[in-house]
């Protein structure tokens, strides 16, 4: 299990541990799971790109948090549905950044076909450090929620960490030594039984996951009993807003970069999606931003881009081939096409919403991308790749 806070790295850990999979000798036989908490299903796009995965060992369940009844229930089917192959051995599921562990602890208990290993929790080690005072924040905000009977981001992220079998610092690049000890220090009282390891670009021994010990569920059943009391006296109200924006239009690349730079309010937890920008309009461009950090990351080509910039390399087959895959796309973008999806508090999100539909080209602005003409861009052009060592 997969578990931690909305942009913690989830993602990028399984894409890794998946890619492992692949590469050891004798190659285990993995499955896996990716809950999106909204209806736009990003991670599993990701997750895809891999390679190491099919429809037959990979389900995405969007529209909610897999602790949810409803989400729970498809989450259990989702399950008989993949370890209905016989050779399955591994089944790794990440859930959603609102996830919280203990109905999912349990209803896995209860699975006559699965034995629960490593509980993972993965959380944005810069995020603990700029917006929850190095971590301390979460057991001062988990105490005050106690008292008040609410609930709020502290207490799930103490969830979280009270639950683990394994805490893992992720983005551990962008701090210092001395810092990650100091979170490791405040958050070591909520869960004293396990250790708190940093992590980078999700580089966690495959070995480590699947070779860990069974899952000690009597250690939490009584923190369960407790979470299901209080959760009858205070039930637990969703304060994360999904908001989704989906436009075939292109941004402007300066007011993106503007927008971004200045007006990023401190509520949004998570934005990601796909987009695409005037001046290089054949890429697919992945965004992924968690707190104050964002990463821009090329993913693909647009059918259309290539098209569009052919310059004789395709033949007349493969020309026709991606005309026929192009049926029925817009009229002038093709397949190009802006999706992002908006995870925070409900107002300030909305807000930012607002902010980022004035970055979509105008009609004029699209004009001038169709004749060709120059666009200022500020974002960066050269690549970095980053892969798995072997």
């Amino acid at each position: 299990m997969l578990n931690g806070f909305l942009g913690s790295g989830k993602t990028t850990l399984l894409q890794s541990l998946l890619v492992q999979s692949a590469r050891a000798t004798p190659r285990p036989r993995v499955a896996a799971i990716v809950n999106e908490m909204s209806e736009l299903d990003v991670d599993g796009l990701i997750v895809e790109e891999t390679e190491v995965l099919d429809e037959s060992t990979l389900s995405v369940i969007v529209g909610g948090s897999i602790h949810g009844p409803e989400q729970l229930k498809t989450l259990l089917a989702e399950t008989d549905r993949l370890l209905a192959d016989p050779h399955v051995d591994h089944l790794f599921i990440e859930t959603s950044g609102s996830t919280r562990p203990w109905p999912l602890v349990k209803a896995l208990a209860r699975h006559p076909r699965t034995r629960l290993h490593a509980w993972l929790s993965v959380l944005d080690a810069a995020m603990l450090r700029d917006d929850l005072d190095h971590g301390r924040a979460v057991t001062t905000g988990l105490s005050r929620h106690l008292r008040n009977g609410t609930q709020g981001l502290e207490s799930l992220i103490a969830e979280q960490v009270m639950f683990a079998s394994a805490v893992y610092l992720s983005k551990a690049d962008k701090l210092s030594r001395e810092e990650l000890q100091t979170i490791g220090t405040a958050l070591h009282p909520l869960n004293p039984y396990v250790p708190i390891s940093s992590l980078q670009f999700g580089n966690l021994p495959l070995g480590a996951v699947i070779d860990a010990p069974p899952y000690d569920q009597r250690r939490v059943a009584g923190l369960g009993r407790e979470i299901e009391k209080r959760d009858r006296a205070c039930p637990d109200h969703a304060y994360i807003a999904s908001l989704l924006l989906d436009d075939p239009r292109p941004f402007h690349p300066q007011r993106l970069w503007d927008t971004y730079t200045t007006k990023l309010p401190q509520t949004l937890y998570r934005s990601k999606g796909t987009f695409w920008l005037p001046t290089r309009d054949d890429q697919v461009l992945l965004w992924n931003q968690a707190a104050g950090g964002i990463n821009l990351e090329f993913m693909a080509y647009w059918k259309a881009g290539v098209l569009a910039h052919d310059e004789g390399r395709l033949s007349a087959a493969e020309i026709a081939h991606l005309q026929t895959k192009m049926a029925g796309s817009h009229a002038v973008f093709g397949d190009r096409r802006t999706q992002l999806t908006l995870l925070g508090v409900e107002a300030e999100t909305r807000a930012f919403l607002t902010e980022l539909e004035a970055c979509l080209c105008t009609p004029d602005e699209v004009e001038a991308w169709r004749a060709g003409r120059p666009f200022d861009d500020p974002w960066p052009t050269q690549f970095a790749s980053l892969d798995t060592p072997p």
